[in-house]
């Protein structure tokens, strides 16, 4: 045993780009950008850019999932305390920037629009 106290090996992130659930959103989204006909190199790349925070939005759903919003710290033999987690914060702006990305790809215009439309009785026959 060493005489130094070792931290435990950090474990290996999950690769979330191999997950179904971001291979079926990618997809998703090119093709919904592929009916738009909107094939440019600039459209596939956004959605690339896209899929890059969601999956470091994954990692810091993670990390909170496992440590909590509050993290405990201690900075010597008589300091200590609680202090919150930074991916908490982080989550805030990698959403944030997503929603920008979603939006300047039309999807949230997408689905504005197909939420506003009323829908129509079965009964009522259309004029």
């Amino acid at each position: 045993m060493s005489r130094y106290n070792e931290e435990p090996a950090a474990k290996k992130p999950k690769d979330w780009s191999r997950t179904q659930d971001y291979k079926n959103l990618k997809k998703d989204m090119l093709d919904d950008l592929d009916a738009r006909g909107l094939l440019g190199f600039q459209f596939r790349d956004k959605v690339e850019e896209y899929m890059a925070l969601w999956c470091v939005l994954q990692q810091l759903k993670a990390d909170i999932m496992e440590h909590g919003v509050t993290l405990e710290y201690k900075n010597g033999s008589n300091q200590y305390g609680v202090t919150d987690n930074k991916s908490v914060a982080s989550i805030t702006r990698v959403s944030a920037q997503m929603l920008q990305i979603w939006t300047a790809l039309g999807f949230r215009s997408q689905a504005t629009a197909s939420n506003a439309l009323p829908a129509q009785d079965a009964g009522e026959d259309e004029l």
